[in-house]
Order: structure tokens, then C-alpha cells, then sequence
């Protein structure tokens, strides 16, 4: 039987998400895929998974098979960004391929300049409704969006280089 959630994580939140994925697991529900902040599980009481999430960017054939070797099976991804890994439950021998702080620090680091390039194309993008302003109600209401989404990124850059932070001084 496939089980739809929805359920929203922000990128910083990464190990709560696998916590939440991995819980799902326990009570039957391992994850299938994942779109548009949507998990698709498939149920089946008798198996029980420890799931992963890496991020990278251009993942090729290497990446997945150091996985492979480490005893990760590939689930599925997120903007081909977001990696989901899991592994059975019983094999205590399974450890996550970052366990130092640095790997650690260095994923967030690659979010970083990743949420960056979105956010400067972003910001780009709005230089018409500058240029053209006319003080339209429409050109207002785009203006109060882009504002909305300005400060969901500033927190994003924010929770992220906490993160960092907390990795840093570990």
C-alpha cells in the first residue's frame, strides 16, 4: 500500500528530517520518493530502514557507488540535490559516511554557495519590477512577496550558518 505525507523540512534541518524518515521506517512506512515536499512511502511491517540525506550538487557514478560500498542503498532524490540513502536497521556495521565536523561543515558549505546562487539570480530577476516601477496595486503585491521571500532566505543563510557554527566549535 503506498502512504502519501506531506511534511516541510528546510535545509539545515537535515538530520531531523532523516530522524522523521527513519521513525516512518520503524513503524512500517519506508520512503519510495519524494516530490514537491510529498514523501511516497510504500508499507511493509517486516523491514526497517536507517535512512540518509546528503547534498550534492552534479552527483556522478563515484559518489553513488562510495555509498554503495559503505552499505547505502539509493532511495531517491530532491532537485537531484538532496540524495536519500537508507540502510536495514539491523546491520550494526552501517555508519554515515560524515561523522567528522569538517565533511559536515563542508555539506552546509556547499548548501550555502548553493542557496546563494539561487538567491543572487533571484534578486536579479526582480530588477524589472525596479526599473518599471510604476506603483501599480500588482507591482505592490509582487513587491510584498518578494519581501516574504527575501526574508525566508536571510533565515535559510542564517539556520545555515548556525549550523556551521555548531560543527565548527564541536
Amino acid at each position: 500500500m503506498t502512504v502519501r505525507k506531506f511534511r516541510l523540512f528546510i535545509a539545515p534541518n537535515i538530520d531531523k528530517e532523516e530522524q522523521w524518515i527513519t521513525e516512518m521506517s520503524r513503524k512500517g512506512l519506508h520512503l519510495v520518493k519524494y516530490e514537491y515536499f510529498t514523501y511516497v512511502f510504500e508499507e511493509d511491517p517486516t523491514k526497517s530502514y536507517v535512512y540518509q540525506i546528503d547534498f550534492r550538487q552534479e552527483a556522478k557514478r563515484d559518489y553513488f557507488q562510495l555509498y554503495e560500498d559503505a552499505g547505502w542503498e539509493y532511495v531517491t532524490n530532491s532537485m537531484s540535490i538532496f540524495h536519500y540513502f537508507r540502510a536495514d536497521s539491523s546491520e550494526a556495521s552501517v555508519q554515515k559516511l560524515y561523522t567528522d565536523n569538517e565533511s559536515i561543515q563542508d555539506s552546509f558549505k556547499r548548501m550555502i554557495s548553493f542557496y546563494l546562487l539561487i538567491f543572487g539570480l533571484f534578486l536579479v530577476s526582480q530588477l524589472g519590477l525596479v526599473v518599471s516601477w510604476k506603483g501599480y496595486l500588482i507591482q505592490y503585491i509582487v513587491a510584498g512577496m518578494d519581501i516574504v521571500f527575501i526574508v525566508l532566505y536571510l533565515y535559510l543563510f542564517y539556520a545555515i550558518n548556525k549550523r556551521i557554527d555548531f560543527y565548527r566549535r564541536k
